[in-house]
């Protein structure tokens, strides 16, 4: 795992402590992550639902096996990232 350091306005840090006690977060850094976790999540979704609609966009054929399995995989790791949390 790597360290990062980050610089925080003071009302910035007043907000993420905040946080970490009204989320139950142990500290700071699992505050952080739990938003960069969140933010992945939402990205796969946006990234899932673009596909699906380019999909009911185009016409009609068989779906091969290499895009069933992606579509697992993403869903896969959504499923994953809310166990997490």
């Amino acid at each position: 795992m790597v360290s990062l350091n980050i610089a925080v306005s003071d009302s910035d840090r007043e907000f993420i402590e905040k946080q970490v006690t009204v989320g139950g977060f142990r500290d700071s850094a699992e505050y952080i992550v739990s938003l960069i976790e969140a933010d992945r999540a939402r990205q796969i979704r946006q990234d899932l639902e673009s596909r699906i609609l380019e999909g009911l966009q185009s016409p009609r054929s068989p779906m091969p096996d290499e895009e069933w399995d992606e579509i697992r995989r993403l869903g896969d790791q959504i499923l994953a990232e809310k166990q997490k949390r």
